[in-house]
């Protein structure tokens, strides 16, 4: 796997450093994010929302990566206050190594509605609720 790109994408995702991500990614990219119901498409747009999750995000830990060809799966836990998520963000890179899609996939259901709410009004987004069954 090229890890030209996705090596000092998840670097600055990590390091809270917003502004470099953009660098990293096609100009096409996709995000499938468990806290917006449509895909986000395109550079500028997928960089504004991951910078908002930085913005309100306390780390943004790698914990493990599983690699092959053009995919990997990016084993993450993302603290912002009390609210803890886990999950898996499943990468694809290009030819050239960009960041080309990301499909993230958070857990539990509690933290995932929680850190929506976190990043909603910093994206101008409807904020998440849980409601009994």
């Amino acid at each position: 796997m090229d890890m030209t790109h996705l090596k000092p994408f998840l670097d600055g995702m990590h390091g809270g450093n917003a502004d470099t991500l953009a660098d990293h990614m096609s100009e096409d990219v996709i995000l499938n994010s468990p806290i917006l119901a449509e895909p986000i498409r395109g550079k500028a747009a997928v960089a504004g929302v991951l910078a908002a999750l930085l913005q309100v995000a306390d780390s943004f830990e790698v914990t493990s990566i599983v690699a092959a060809e053009r995919n990997a799966a990016v084993f993450v836990t993302i603290r912002a206050g009390d609210v803890t998520v886990e999950g898996v963000d499943d990468m694809h890179v290009d030819r050239d190594g960009l960041v080309s899609s990301m499909t993230i996939q958070w857990r539990p259901l509690p933290a995932i509605v929680a850190m929506q709410q976190l990043i909603a009004p910093v994206i101008g987004a409807p904020a998440m609720r849980l409601v009994a069954a």
